[in-house]
């Protein structure tokens, strides 16, 4: 967007107007709308988009969840993002999975989340399954919840795959055989080890 704007007609007046804190007098109205929207002026961008858009950046910018009510048809997207901000800094006390789903239900309705949206589950399950090494999805058996439970089942599955093209991509696979790195190190599970198999069967083709 940045590129875009430095190469439109009024670039100039853009530039000279979030300087000056002025973006009534920009004349192109998708640059009048992104100034206003640069300085969190949401009320006086016109677009119904760029006003969205503008909610979504002033509650990124305020790091508030709180103020994604005001980024309209990104609101979800808003939340999800500040939520999954505040759970990479999750350690592995606050990753008590089986057990402080609670604590997690409660924070997720303070947040403004839908209590049926498996969408902050797996971000909260992606973080603790990733903190607590090596992986063990076991402890997913043990939420209560049934979306929960299988949000993070999913989640762990999606993680190791993940892994799997990190190895593979630091040439870090065993191919040839032998013990995996420490990278893909899992406690027993039947499912992890049918996606390593798999990845072993594809070395070969």
């Amino acid at each position: 967007m940045i590129l875009l704007i430095a190469c439109a007609p009024g670039a100039m007046e853009y530039r000279e107007a979030l300087e000056s804190g002025d973006c009534a007098g920009v004349s192109d109205a998708s640059l009048r709308d992104d100034c206003h929207a640069q300085r969190g002026e949401c009320t006086q961008v016109q677009g119904a988009v760029a006003r969205d858009e503008c909610g979504f950046v002033r509650a990124e910018k305020a790091g508030e969840i709180a103020l994604c009510g005001g980024a309209g048809r990104f609101e979800h997207d808003c939340r999800m993002h500040l939520w999954t901000e505040e759970v990479v800094e999750f350690d592995k006390p606050a990753c008590l999975v089986g057990r402080g789903e609670p604590a997690v239900a409660s924070r997720l309705a303070e947040l403004g989340f839908d209590a049926d949206d498996p969408a902050p589950w797996s971000a909260y399950y992606r973080r603790c399954l990733s903190v607590n090494r090596p992986i063990d999805r076991g402890p997913c058996n043990l939420v209560p919840r049934a979306m929960a439970r299988e949000a993070c089942l999913r989640t762990g599955l999606a993680l190791y795959d993940d892994l799997l093209n990190m190895a593979r991509d630091k040439h870090d696979f065993p191919c040839g055989g032998g013990p995996v790195p420490a990278l893909l190190e899992h406690a027993p599970d039947r499912e992890l080890d049918a996606l390593l198999a798999r990845r072993s069967a594809a070395c070969s083709r």
